[in-house]
């Protein structure tokens, strides 16, 4: 197997990087062949797509203040962190792990490196479009296949290697269930990372820094190069989060605290002192932040008839549903608990009827805080798809 650099000119936002591959293969004497598969950098596509921001045109909000002081980060680049993620896991001083799309990213992807200087180049906007015109454009009516290939650190291993973001005209996956090992065993769950491998043979020609080679030609490799565009051959495979070895068990449930809703805890703490609790003295606080960015709080309401009494989450959610708020961004909830207190089952269920995707703060009066979403806090809910029926083609819940 060979893998043949292309050293390219700098490419700029609104120029042509087909133009500019095929000059740098012009000028080393190369042309793609039949069976070859090129690997692209991910932050050649970015940029090509215009995906190059100007940190100075970027203001930070209230929330990516806070996380940014908490992570280390410049507040510029975590409001741009926070804009390209789903959600942020977690993160340690100067990185922050991100969700996005069901893959995980170090700061959403964001890269300095090969950037002009005041400027950051987001992750690619669709690394498989951008693939799939590379293929079209640069095939000549050859078999090639491309990837669009970036570096990532595994855990607790120092250093990088490739991992695929897209492919074109191969599959990113084998699966190697039903083959034999040396012992003539089954194999029962390997399958093999092949765009991956294929990235990380690429980077060793790459690098990471100025070496000028934002893609590489991989010839005469094991991978069969698959003619026509059926994508779902060239899809790359996600696995949910909760079925990550990985994630599944790191978390499975409450996480600690990674700020950025400080002042939504405040609220909650403010809402105590109005809570109604005469019969428990037990005061609770909480505050939901809707979609629409605005705040309702309130404190838990007993009730001489207990069953009547109602939790500070339901009546701080009670309050947005009347107010016509229908998305919920975030609670937070605030007791004198020696740990950060939970909500209870009926709230967990009120919580994931607006949506499992809730980020719910859970904290005491000591500080101790710990996140969980909506979901999390109550797997496998029963929801109104629960009920859907069909009869007729139409649904009892309308």
């Amino acid at each position: 197997m060979e893998v043949i650099g292309i050293k390219t000119d700098l490419v700029g936002v609104g120029e042509d990087l087909v133009e500019a591959l095929q000059n740098g293969m012009q000028r080393a004497g190369l042309c793609l062949m039949d069976g070859d598969i090129l690997v692209v950098s991910e932050s050649v596509i970015a940029t090509w797509e215009g995906r190059v921001i100007d940190l100075d045109t970027v203001e930070p909000d209230e929330r990516a203040r806070a996380l940014a002081d908490h992570y280390g980060k410049d507040p510029r680049e975590m409001a741009l962190i926070i804009k390209e993620s789903d959600s942020i896991v977690g993160g340690i001083p100067g990185v922050v792990l991100t969700l996005n799309d069901g893959f995980l990213y170090p700061n959403a992807g964001i890269d300095h490196s090969n950037a002009p200087p005041g400027h950051v180049i987001l992750f690619p906007k669709d690394s498989s479009i951008s693939a799939k015109i590379l293929r079209e454009k640069l095939s000549s009516g050859r078999r090639i296949g491309v990837i669009v290939g970036d570096s990532r650190t595994h855990p607790l291993r120092l250093g990088c290697v490739g991992v695929a973001l897209a492919c074109q005209g191969i599959s990113p996956v084998e699966d190697a269930r039903g083959q034999d090992d040396l012992y003539g065993r089954k194999l029962m769950i390997t399958r093999k990372a092949v765009a991956d491998n294929l990235v990380s043979a690429a980077q060793v020609v790459m690098g990471e820094g100025d070496e000028g080679i934002p893609a590489v030609i991989i010839r005469n490799s094991p991978v069969e190069v698959i003619e026509g565009d059926d994508e779902a051959l060239f899809s790359m495979p996600r696995i949910a989060p909760h079925d990550c070895m990985y994630i599944g068990a790191l978390t499975g449930g409450l996480r600690p605290y990674a700020g950025g809703y400080d002042w939504l805890i405040a609220l909650a703490k403010e809402a105590i002192v109005n809570a109604y609790a005469p019969y428990s003295g037990f005061k609770v606080g909480a505050a939901i932040l809707a979609a629409s960015g605005r705040v309702y709080s309130a404190g838990n309401v007993e009730n001489a008839s207990h069953g009547a009494g109602l939790c500070a989450e339901r009546a701080a959610l009670a309050k947005a549903i009347s107010a016509g708020e229908r998305e919920i961004s975030a609670l937070a909830v605030v007791g004198d608990t020696p740990d950060p207190i939970t909500p209870c089952g009926i709230c967990r269920q009120m919580l994931v009827e607006m949506g499992e995707d809730i980020l719910v703060i859970m904290a005491n009066l000591g500080g101790k805080a710990a996140v969980a979403t909506a979901g999390e806090l109550l797997p496998n809910p029963f929801i109104g798809q629960s009920m859907a029926k069909e009869s007729d083609g139409d649904s009892l819940i309308s």
